[in-house]
């Protein structure tokens, strides 16, 4: 059985070939924007007879685009007005935009909303403050659950057999180590309990901080996380736990607050 094969086998009214072409979409990247079929065929476990058919499919109807110098295929325009249409709808994130700003504004940092996707953090939205020296964080984006502070503030909140498929998924199809996996989540769900947040300490990257909280949206069918980033010089870890968290916090509570009186998003 492949990957894009398992849902439909749990839910018989999945039609096949819709899942598998969704996989397909959903394995291109941000660092890996172009694929070939055998690319293609390795990340979903497809045959490559079914994959050519897929992306042949795809091209016409205008989600895929075939590169002739490369040999490989990168998303189409089709996928962009998705996005967009997507993004319209999202009533969390026009709510969500005032108090993101002076979040920003206020920690110093990259403000973000995400939520957890195909077992890694997908930025949602993005603020920046004008003096914030770190990499912007970029909208689309697919981020490590483990490493980030984000990916650890929705590990936190997640039901043990949740965790349990997370770890699952990453040690079988990423090559991560099980034990430092567990330890993560346990430490993540500690802090949290200690202290209302997870933070990330040079654990994504060498020099860059992030702390997040889960928001609890009784609107929203799925979980979403507010994190703050920068780099440590701007953000080192005692500004975290004295000024940046408590401001965090604040502003989680505010939203919850706000999204509450909404029927839906």
């Amino acid at each position: 059985m492949t990957q894009a094969e398992a849902p439909a086998q749990q839910d018989r009214q999945m039609v096949t070939a819709v899942a598998r072409g969704m996989a397909l979409l959903a394995s291109f990247r941000a660092e890996r924007p172009l694929l070939s079929n055998a690319d293609l065929a390795k990340a979903c476990g497809l045959p490559r007879s079914s994959v050519s058919r897929l992306t042949h499919t795809l091209v016409k109807l205008g989600y895929l685009e075939y590169d002739t110098q490369s040999s490989a295929y990168r998303l189409g325009a089709k996928v962009l007005s998705l996005s967009y249409a997507m993004s319209g709808g999202m009533l969390l994130r026009s709510l969500a935009a005032p108090y993101l700003q002076i979040l920003a504004d206020e920690s110093k940092s990259h403000v973000a909303l995400a939520t957890c996707e195909d077992f890694s953090m997908l930025i949602l939205d993005v603020v920046s403050d004008d003096e914030t020296r770190a990499q912007p964080m970029q909208v689309g984006a697919h981020m490590t659950l483990d490493t980030t502070a984000m990916g650890r503030a929705y590990m936190a909140s997640c039901s043990q057999a949740e965790c349990g498929r997370i770890v699952d998924h990453l040690v079988s199809q990423r090559g991560r180590h099980r034990p430092a996996l567990e330890q993560v989540i346990a430490d993540a769900r500690k802090e949290y309990s200690a202290r209302g947040y997870c933070t990330s300490m040079h654990a994504w990257r060498q020099g860059v901080m992030g702390v997040a909280v889960p928001l609890f949206l009784t609107n929203l069918g799925r979980r979403i996380v507010l994190t703050c980033g920068g780099v440590s010089s701007q953000m080192p870890e005692e500004a975290i736990h004295a000024r940046v968290a408590p401001l965090l916090v604040k502003t989680s509570q505010k939203i919850e607050k706000a999204s509450s009186h909404l029927k839906h998003f």
